[in-house]
């Protein structure tokens, strides 16, 4: 059998979170693998159940949950939750990101095993081949995915829900961006990426934590790992709307002085105009070039040093060969 360890970020999201172990253990059964549990508890206001049902005729040979000390958010609490799984001595075949909701659905697990196997050494990555999110959430997503594009030159099809082996974790947890968002930063570290297809699943209870807010910055955050690239082509933009306006100014004060077509107080209006717009793409830049540049003085945090800082506890609720 297969040992995978699991990181799954929680918050208040506990009945959820315990039906997906049943079905993770029935996945386990039926495709021969074994789980270590790693749940991030996102510092929630509802304390985990005491009790876990069904652990002992599951795969699931160990379950603890890591308490933050304060709410992080999902990206970071994912963060510390590799970096946390990345510390345990036992050896494991891969490490699995997932939510805990059902969204993510336990019987890709295996999909993600098997891919993994086949591809060794590459990071496996679940692509959501079919959404059933509302329409104006589908299209604000396609909006989405075009501005990254646009703003990085890099496109993301997929979410946090993938395997990583073990080897390549290192590099992973070392780079900031991975406090920020785990996608962006997966693309950006150059490791192999392979995607396969899944499909979306049904939450088992409750409502998604995820507001319009919580999604704009979710996306911001995912650009703020390409801060450098997006402020890069933002330049070149704003250069060629510069010189496009430097040239019509010019136009605009030849046709003033050398033609008799020019309505009186035209010239004026539009040379103000275009002046405004030339202030603005010269200085917008600037002032993101000296903001990038004044960052990279400063000390950023690195998940694999300055991760657990945000852990408050850990505790086992379940292992193995424990009495219960």
């Amino acid at each position: 059998m297969k040992s995978i360890c699991i990181v799954i970020p929680i918050y208040d999201d506990w009945e959820s979170v315990q039906r997906l172990l049943i079905d993770l253990g029935v996945v386990g059964h039926e495709h021969g693998l074994r789980y270590r549990i790693l749940l991030v508890d996102d510092s929630s206001n509802a304390p985990p159940p005491e009790h876990w049902t069904g652990l002992e005729e599951s795969t699931i040979d160990s379950l603890r949950v890591v308490r933050l000390g304060c709410n992080l958010g999902h990206q970071r609490a994912i963060a510390v939750g590799l970096v946390i799984s990345r510390k345990d001595s036992a050896p494991c075949s891969g490490i699995i990101v997932m939510d805990g909701d059902g969204e993510d659905r336990p019987v890709e697990v295996s999909r993600l095993v098997a891919a993994s196997a086949a591809n060794p050494g590459c990071v496996i990555c679940a692509r959501r081949a079919r959404r059933s999110e509302p329409l104006l959430f589908r299209a604000f997503y396609h909006a989405y995915k075009i501005l990254f594009g646009q703003l990085t030159g890099v496109r993301i099809d997929f979410g946090n829900f993938c395997l990583i082996p073990p080897g390549i974790l290192r590099p992973i947890v070392s780079q900031a961006g991975l406090w920020n968002h785990l996608a962006a930063t997966l693309t950006r570290s150059r490791v192999p990426l392979i995607k396969i297809n899944t499909i979306r699943g049904e939450r088992y209870a409750g409502q998604s934590k995820m507001n319009f807010i919580s999604l704009i910055v979710h996306g911001l955050s995912a650009i703020s790992v390409y801060a450098d690239a997006a402020l890069v082509r933002l330049i070149v933009a704003a250069t060629v709307l510069a010189s496009c306006t430097v040239a019509a100014i010019l136009v605009t004060v030849g046709v003033r002085s050398f033609t008799d077509r020019a309505i009186p107080g035209w010239a004026s209006g539009v040379v103000g105009t275009l002046s405004v717009i030339l202030f603005q793409a010269v200085f917008i830049p600037a002032t993101g070039v000296l903001t990038v540049l004044s960052l990279r003085t400063l000390r950023t945090v690195v998940p694999v040093i300055d991760a657990e800082h945000f852990v408050e506890s850990i505790r086992s609720f379940y292992s193995r060969g424990d009495d219960q």
